[in-house]
Parts: C-alpha cells; structure tokens; sequence
C-alpha cells in the first residue's frame, strides 16, 4: 500500500507498506481513495503552526474514494459506493457529537491533523462519516467538498438586500462567493492581493465586484462602502483587522482563515463600540447532502476550482506548488 508520509518541515516521501490495509471493525468501512485535495491547512501543520499535527503523519483530510469493503453492521453504505468523507471523527455517543459538533469531541479525531489522513491508498472511517455521491460529480470535485465553507457562510444569516465583502480569492473565497450568491446576497465584492487570482474568478464571473486595496490602510474611509457582511477568508492580522473596520456598525464578520501566530495590538473596541456580531470557522457537521446536491445541480462550481492536478507519486512537488502558490494555482488535488 502506497503512504505518501510526512516527515516533518517540507519533508514528503512516498513509501510502500508491505502490509497493506486493514480490514474494517464493526461500524466502519474501507475506502479505496481516489482524490485528495490540497489546502492552506496541510500547509500550516507543515509549518508547525496547527496544535496537535505531529510527524511522522499521512496527510490529507480532504478526501473521495470508493467503497472497498464494508465491517459489520454497515446500513447506509455499500461495496463500489462512490463517497466523500467527513475528516472530523467524534465518538459518536457524548452530548457534542449528539449535537453534530463532533470537531470538539473530547476522544475525537480528524484525518489528516491528528491521525493518518487519506494520501494513500486505503483508509478506514466510520461508515457514519461517509456520504454518496452522484456519478455526476468527479472524485476530484468530491474531494474539495466543503461543509464547513457552507455551515459557516449561513450562519452569518446572509440577507438579499446585504452587501458582502470576502477577503482572499483562494479556494474558500471563492466557494463562499458562490454560496453567498446562493444564499442570496445583494452584491458580492470579492477582494485579493495577487491579481492572477482575481482574473479567475473574474472569469468564473464569482462576483459583482472586485478589488485589491491595501488591507493595512488605516486611514480608509469605509463610510461611503456599508458593507453588511465581512467575510474573511485570508486569515491574516491584515485582513482580521480590515474586516472590523470596513463592517458597518452592527454587521457581522466571519474569521475562516488559520491564524498562524496571535495578532498584535487587536483593536477589540471595534467590535464593543460598533456592536459588531463575529464568527468563528468551526461550525456543526451538518449539511453534507445539501452541499454533494449543490455541486450535482452545477449551482456550486468545484471543477473550475481545481487548476492543478498530481499523480500521488508527484506529492512533495503537488505541495510545494501550493506553498508557494504556483501561477494560476486555485485548487491543487492528487490522485491515486
């Protein structure tokens, strides 16, 4: 079974483990994996910068595959099934995972952060964290699934007559723009430093507008842009401290980017003095049908998102283009 490893630092390196799978316990499946998607989060643990990411490790926990074999007591999934795969494992029986917000589970896990994730071959999961998908989806598209991106944008009860502003073109800008459309907002402004970025999504046609003002401008008067909804999607101090100025008084700002170091001198008065309703990332587990049926009706574009593709042979480049962030870059996935 091949295991693309990570050792540390950049270090990456495919291995073959002469025992192979595993075979599924009651409850749990065997997925055959056939895409991985490549994120900003798999970058921070290589950086040391994610709590609890320790080598030597299997990453990646965006995740679609087939189903290879299935353990006892197995219901809602079958042999050949084509799956996406919830990362976030919870014990399934304490009042969190009751509540579906397993990700703070106490005995949980997730796949590809604190144990092996999915880059190789075989993998096994709860058959609880497994969802079908539609031949009308690629695996490639099943694996950048987003139920997070989704559960967070509409807890920011997005409005028609709203005005939103999302910082960072990456991929999770570029999905919460089309799923703020969705939710029906009434002008998008998608914003990004790297203008090869906003090229694309302005030919994707992902929002109303689009801008790459200086996110450290102190002196900017927001007055005359009342935006409703701040979304920031970079994860910087630049762009956290930009959207509690640039949000209106008694707006609402969504913090989704991984912070990799605390922010300095945070200006706290502009959310006690504006009244300003903040939300962090990290949201229920549920939706995942609504999100596989999103991308099967075409309202969410996953395919146009992926520019770059590696054969899992080709790992150590796939995350080396996505460190440091290869021209034309949105999505990078492997395949297996």
């Amino acid at each position: 079974m091949r295991q693309l490893i990570w050792h540390g630092n950049e270090d990456v390196r495919l291995q073959k483990n002469p025992s192979g799978p595993n075979q599924p316990g009651e409850g749990e499946v065997l997925i055959g994996i056939k895409a991985v998607g490549i994120c900003g989060t798999d970058i921070h643990i290589m950086k040391g910068a994610l709590p609890g990411a320790y080598p030597p490790m299997v990453l990646g926990h965006e995740i679609a595959g087939q189903i290879a074999t299935v353990g006892k007591n197995v219901n809602r999934v079958q042999v050949g099934d084509r799956v996406t795969v919830d990362s976030v494992v919870g014990c399934g029986k304490c009042e969190l995972c009751k509540q579906s917000r397993s990700q703070f589970c106490p005995n949980g896990y997730e796949l590809g952060i604190n144990r092996d994730g999915a880059c190789q071959d075989y993998l096994i999961v709860p058959e609880r964290n497994v969802y079908r998908i539609p031949d009308s989806i690629s695996f490639e598209e099943a694996a950048v699934l987003d139920i997070e991106v989704w559960n967070s944008v509409r807890k920011c009860g997005i409005q028609p007559k709203d005005r939103v502003l999302i910082l960072g073109a990456g991929p999770i800008g570029m999905i919460a723009s089309q799923l703020t459309r969705i939710l029906g907002a009434g002008h998008i402004t998608l914003s990004d430093s790297i203008q090869d970025r906003l090229r694309i999504a302005r030919d994707l046609k992902l929002a109303d507008a689009y801008e790459s003002a200086p996110l450290n401008d102190a002196s900017t008067d927001y007055s005359s842009v009342p935006y409703d909804v701040i979304l920031d999607c970079a994860g910087t101090s630049a762009s956290t401290q930009y959207a509690l100025r640039a949000v209106r008084p008694c707006g609402r700002v969504l913090l989704y980017g991984v912070h990799e170091e605390a922010i300095d001198s945070l200006d706290i008065n502009q959310i006690v003095l504006k009244d300003l309703v903040v939300y962090g990332a990290l949201c229920d587990r549920n939706g995942w049908e609504d999100v596989v049926e999103l991308a099967a009706s075409g309202a969410l574009d996953l395919k146009s998102l992926i520019t770059h593709r590696f054969p899992i042979e080709n790992g150590a480049q796939a995350y080396d283009a996505v460190r440091n962030r290869s021209q034309g870059l949105i999505k990078a996935v492997l395949l297996l």
